[in-house]
């Protein structure tokens, strides 16, 4: 699927910002437990000029890459619904950021940046419950394992 030369460069520079925009969010959700809703927007302004961007200079036929961000967005959408299930567990603006970051990087990328994800925020979880002797009181922010799980997605890329 990645061509080498220029493109390969653009896909790498690509991750690249999608990895400081998140580490941005990440910041504030590991402090607040909340993401500005400015930094969602930006990064949805991003994900839609990336997308415009690959269609106008890269050409090729634009509804190939519209299936492919559509089924991108396909976690996201999963991820909408556990959170009106879990009555907000799982945060909207978490949601809504694995939704942009499927509609650019696609779904197979997306879900491995979930799963390494997850597996994160499965040994912080137990390594908190083991380590308050069992209560469960405590939320986990998501964002942060999610910018884990695209560095490690980023670096294996490369």
């Amino acid at each position: 699927m990645f061509a080498t030369g220029v493109e390969d460069k653009c896909v790498k520079e690509k991750w690249l910002v999608h990895l400081c925009i998140l580490l941005l969010c990440s910041v504030e959700d590991g402090k607040q437990k909340t993401v500005a809703l400015w930094k969602i927007g930006f990064y949805g302004i991003f994900v839609m000029g990336t997308f415009v961007g690959e269609v106008l200079l890269q050409g090729g036929n634009i509804y190939e890459k519209a299936v492919f961000a559509l089924m991108g967005s396909i976690p996201g959408i999963l991820f909408f619904i556990i959170s009106k299930a879990s009555q907000g567990a799982v945060g909207c603006g978490d949601c809504w950021i694995i939704l942009l970051m499927g509609l650019s990087v696609g779904i197979w990328n997306t879900l491995g940046i979930l799963s390494m994800a997850l597996f994160g925020a499965f040994l912080w979880a137990v390594f908190i419950f083991v380590r308050n002797r069992g209560r469960k009181d405590r939320e986990i922010p998501f964002l942060p394992f999610l910018t884990m799980g695209m560095a490690g997605a980023y670096m294996w890329m490369t």
